[in-house]
């Protein structure tokens, strides 16, 4: 196959940082770097204290899950939720106990949606190793997602600990599970707007939910819709960026994406959906819904895969999520410093997430190109 790598190799996305070129998120990005480190960047100290509380959840389990539990916190990822949570608790009177125990039960809440996605997906590996699936088959996976979900609840059992706590994380975990189930509705490929819903029901959910729990402490303090959509958008911003990681990663060995084909919901197919007519796009949903049995099928999907990657859906993709940050420095700066100060580490991340996804499209497209040319 021919690629002609307006994917990996556009203009628009041949300069590093080139992904998001809007001058306001330049400027943001300058401000997190020039204004107070210790604020923006990841506070270790109360993520350390959640060693004793991943302890006593290493304890509360038996057998298999035990060792399933281990295997998967070998890398525990960013922990940003629990940051986020804990973070929002102690800005709204919450002490550190308490701060860190709804920091914990929100991680454990995100890493069951991860072993629980990968059995749903059947992925077989999680931050550069084997998932819990794959090391220790469905069964397990499952029961461990479920037994964290469990010890979640149970941390929010003690009497300092508003009840309104228990719903807002039920309310969380019932979302991120329905965001999740509409990435398999047979209905048909979700439009623009029905993606944002699945997006923002599988990612938001416990990004935005984390801050909004945190809140609840203070039972003085009404809801922050601003503070909310700016967690919110930017858990859009971060899937997009996962979204097309997930397309352009496969051009480099010449196959379609997982998401191509499984007909998972992703960004930029379904920007390059919306933008065929209506026969062109009855004929699409077929072919990708399609299991490719015979050869014709994969042929015809193969045609409409090369069709996506040399398509401009990359810029597309860019002025979306330049829109989307724009907004968001902008509602960013009309919260009060408090409220910028819980949410400056999410900020930074996907500020610091856009920058390396571009830089490693830079890299895949030179690779390509030396290997085109060689």
């Amino acid at each position: 196959m021919n690629f002609k790598l307006t994917f990996g190799v556009s203009k628009t996305m041949a300069n590093s940082h080139r992904l998001i070129t809007n001058q306001n998120i330049v400027t943001l990005h300058r401000e997190c770097d020039a204004g107070d480190i210790a604020e923006v960047r990841f506070n270790r100290k109360p993520l350390d204290r959640l060693q004793v509380l991943h302890e006593q959840c290493e304890t509360s389990l038996n057998g298999a899950l035990t060792e399933a539990y281990l295997f998967h916190f070998t890398k525990p990822g960013k922990m940003l939720r629990a940051q986020l949570a804990i973070q929002s608790a102690r800005v709204h009177s919450a002490d550190a106990a308490d701060a860190d125990r709804w920091g914990f039960a929100v991680e454990l809440i995100h890493n069951a949606s991860l072993i629980h996605d990968d059995i749903c997906d059947s992925d077989l590996f999680r931050r550069g190793r084997q998932s819990v699936m794959a090391k220790f088959g469905h069964q397990t996976a499952l029961c461990l997602g479920d037994a964290l979900i469990a010890h979640a609840f149970g941390l929010l059992s003690r009497e300092s600990i508003p009840r309104a706590l228990i719903a807002k994380l039920a309310s969380m975990v019932r979302d991120c599970s329905g965001g999740q189930a509409q990435e398999f509705d047979t209905r048909g490929y979700p439009d623009w707007s029905r993606y944002c819903e699945i997006a923002g029901g599988k990612t938001a959910s416990l990004l935005a939910g984390a801050v909004e729990g945190g809140a609840l402490f203070d039972p003085a303090v009404s809801e922050n819709p601003l503070l909310s959509k700016c967690c919110y958008q930017m858990a859009l911003a971060y899937q997009m960026l996962n979204d097309c990681h997930n397309i352009v990663s496969p051009i480099l060995s010449r196959t379609p994406s997982s998401d191509f084909s499984k007909a998972r919901p992703n960004a930029l197919i379904v920007l390059f959906r919306d933008s065929l007519s209506d026969e062109e796009r009855n004929e699409f949903d077929v072919s990708l819904r399609k299991d490719s049995k015979t050869d014709l099928d994969t042929q015809l999907k193969g045609l409409w895969w090369d069709r996506l990657v040399s398509s401009n859906m990359p810029q597309m993709l860019e002025e979306r999520i330049s829109s989307i940050m724009s907004e968001t420095q902008s509602d960013y700066e009309q919260l009060s410093p408090a409220m910028q100060q819980i949410i400056a580490p999410l900020m930074t991340h996907t500020i610091n997430a856009v920058a390396e996804q571009n830089i490693a499209l830079s890299g895949q497209s030179t690779h390509y190109a030396k290997k085109q040319h060689g």
